[in-house]
């Protein structure tokens, strides 16, 4: 598809499928066009940026990604950072390199650390050196990951609030395919486009174009992860918000009573999805673990 054409077929850059028109936002001196694939339900702004833009928005703007805000929160509330880390650890004996594509403020490679592993961070921004410091035993880069060639094959991929940024999320997912040690793990974490915020419409304060250019449902996440030679091990649906300052205690009471009824459906704030490479699952721990 012709990023730059508004009249550019709307087949769904997931599963293929006819999609319709979602909504309309405009941002950046541009009318952003958004569909909704009838198939999947995976929603994708039509008339996508050129990769020039999107180089210079994220290495010169800072509004795409509240990497200071997010830094000054205390590495202890950082919970769905922690409960990630976990989980990769249950989910795989191996212990090795872990890439944490768009690092930001490097929370996650934080417990990663503490799991055993050696992170590699690596984001555009070049504010995420100053916080890849603070992550113990760490490698920082700023390169995409387009670009990004490992050493050796990788024990751990994580892509956190990333793939909704992609100008294409398969090839992402295919790339981490190849990176991943046949015994190694690919987390995902995206907004749900499928979840609670749904009943906001265009409101959802996740349809941000050109900042995030896919939406992703519980379907077409796992058939993108299906369609990159990838094997689904697990699904999550996870709610808790990390807020500061005079939010922090509604952020606590949200968490405390709202939370784990979400978190046991698909209707979250946040998707989570594990993966291994479709051609080995050994020495892997059963899904539900």
């Amino acid at each position: 598809m012709d990023e730059t054409d508004p009249n550019a077929a709307t087949d769904c850059p997931i599963c293929g499928s006819i999609s319709a028109p979602c909504c309309q936002k405009s941002s950046r001196g541009q009318s952003w066009r958004i569909s909704r694939c009838g198939s999947c339900g995976h929603g994708f702004v039509v008339n996508r940026p050129t990769r020039q833009m999107l180089a210079d928005m994220y290495a010169n703007e800072a509004d795409h990604h509240p990497i200071d805000k997010v830094a000054a929160l205390r590495i202890e509330d950082r919970a769905d950072c922690r409960t990630l880390a976990a989980r990769v650890k249950r989910l795989s004996q191996l212990r090795g390199d872990a890439l944490d594509i768009g690092c930001g403020d490097g929370a996650f490679s934080y417990y990663l650390a503490e799991a055993g592993y050696r992170p590699i961070l690596i984001d555009l921004d070049p504010r995420a050196e100053q916080a890849a410091a603070k992550v113990p035993n760490s490698i920082f880069r700023q390169i995409s990951f387009d670009e990004f060639i490992p050493d050796r094959p990788l024990a751990v991929i994580v892509t956190s609030q990333v793939l909704e940024h992609a100008l294409d999320p398969l090839d992402w997912l295919r790339r981490a395919a190849k990176l991943l040690s046949p015994e190694g793990v690919l987390a995902v974490a995206v907004p749900n486009f499928g979840g609670i915020y749904r009943l906001l419409g265009a409101r959802d304060p996740f349809i941000i174009p050109p900042v995030h250019l896919n939406y992703f449902t519980t379907r077409s996440l796992r058939v993108a992860i299906e369609r990159s030679g990838l094997r689904h091990l697990r699904t999550e649906s996870r709610s808790e918000v990390v807020l500061s300052n005079r939010l922090k205690a509604v952020g606590k009471v949200w968490n405390v009573l709202a939370v784990p009824l979400l978190n046991l459906t698909r209707a979250g704030i946040i998707l989570r999805e594990y993966a291994v490479p479709a051609e080995s699952i050994e020495n892997l721990a059963p899904p539900s673990a």
